[in-house]
């Protein structure tokens, strides 16, 4: 019950997901159209009141049912945590998914996206920017993050200020200022790389590409960049975008993964699905998540393994991970681990290991 009036309470602010929002204004505009009648004619005092009345009850169904205060409704990553140089501004695109009821045994859901920037110091928000699902966060680049379109209409491309989450670049305007990468992209946004300030493409002339924001030219290694790129994460999803550097070769990383996963510290968890959240191939640790239990509303463990000394430095419990995702989303800064677990941002220190700060997706606030 206590949740339940939490999420009742929060409804009623603005938090950045269009459809709540939009419903919260609504609701909002009519009252206050009502209260301004209830000022002009105050010789129909009774008729405004139940009109009042009536608003008083509609609203309060209408966010119950309509404000998401009522509904399931559960967070998943679409993309890695990416950071501005400074390391001090988290991005991420998340999608919320919103119970809409069973029909014949299926449970329908509604899909949402939004586009979040936090303070990785203190768990502020710093701004949000509603999203679709023909959008796809490519990575920094031209001191921006890159977003591609799959919409064809302006072009497939734009560029984001991290800062602020506003558009450097609209889609027309990155059409007309760079037309000839434009030029050659397909709709395809896996075939896109964004690494060291440097964009790795394959064209629709089926030949691969290296943009460096002025100039456009054929790169040999650009099809190894993408073909190790899709290998990698398919089981690291957000490797490239922890570590900076474009790769021609996965094999050492599967083996490293491989010999991981066989440690006898990792193997006591083989029941709770392990999975490896993050390498680091000089200094031979990983990140690796599992959860406590079979249950899947179970919490998970994040844990780091030292492969040199074949034991688990230390662990830490990251609350439970939403059961379309199955893993953690994590980026590595320099003095913390941001994590991305069900409907909670978490900002753990590096050194401590305290979680430092906690920013909850859903409504788009800090919490304690």
């Amino acid at each position: 019950m206590e949740q339940f009036l939490q999420r009742y309470m929060y409804s009623w602010r603005f938090n950045g997901w269009f459809f709540h929002d939009i419903t919260l204004g609504i609701v909002l505009g009519i009252g206050f159209l009502a209260l301004v009648l209830l000022i002009i004619n105050r010789t129909r005092l009774k008729v405004i009141l139940i009109v009042m009345l009536i608003w008083l009850g509609a609203s309060n169904f209408a966010m119950l049912i309509f404000g998401l205060a009522g509904r399931g409704f559960s967070i998943q990553a679409e993309s890695a945590i990416y950071t501005n140089e400074e390391q001090d501004i988290a991005i991420q695109m998340v999608r919320g998914l919103e119970n809409n009821g069973t029909v014949r045994g299926m449970t329908q859901m509604i899909s949402h996206y939004l586009i979040v920037g936090v303070d990785v110091q203190t768990g502020e928000k710093q701004w949000t920017k509603s999203a679709s699902y023909k959008e796809k966060l490519v990575g920094n680049f031209m001191d921006g993050l890159l977003v591609h379109h799959r919409d064809g209409e302006f072009g497939q491309l734009s560029l984001l200020d991290i800062e602020t989450g506003k558009e450097l670049l609209s889609e027309k305007e990155f059409r007309q200022q760079h037309k000839p990468l434009i030029d050659i992209l397909s709709n395809g946004a896996h075939e896109l790389l964004a690494v060291q300030n440097n964009l790795y493409v394959e064209g629709v002339d089926g030949k691969f590409y290296r943009y460096d924001g002025k100039n456009l030219n054929e790169d040999p290694q650009a099809e190894q960049y993408l073909t190790t790129r899709f290998s990698i994460e398919a089981t690291i999803p957000d490797y490239f975008a922890n570590h900076q550097q474009p790769l021609t070769d996965d094999e050492e990383i599967r083996k490293f993964s491989s010999m991981l996963l066989e440690e006898p510290a990792i193997q006591a968890y083989q029941n709770l699905n392990p999975k490896v959240i993050d390498v680091d191939i000089e200094a031979q640790t990983a990140l690796v998540s599992y959860q406590q239990t079979k249950r899947e509303s179970a919490d998970h463990m994040l844990v780091l393994y030292d492969l040199n000394k074949h034991q688990i430095a230390w662990d830490i419990n990251i609350g439970m991970v939403d059961s379309y995702q199955k893993q953690p989303s994590v980026r590595i800064v320099d003095d913390a681990y941001i994590v991305q677990t069900g409907d909670h941002l978490l900002i753990v220190d590096k050194d401590t290991r305290n979680i430092r700060a906690t920013y909850h997706l859903r409504w788009n606030r800090p919490i304690s």
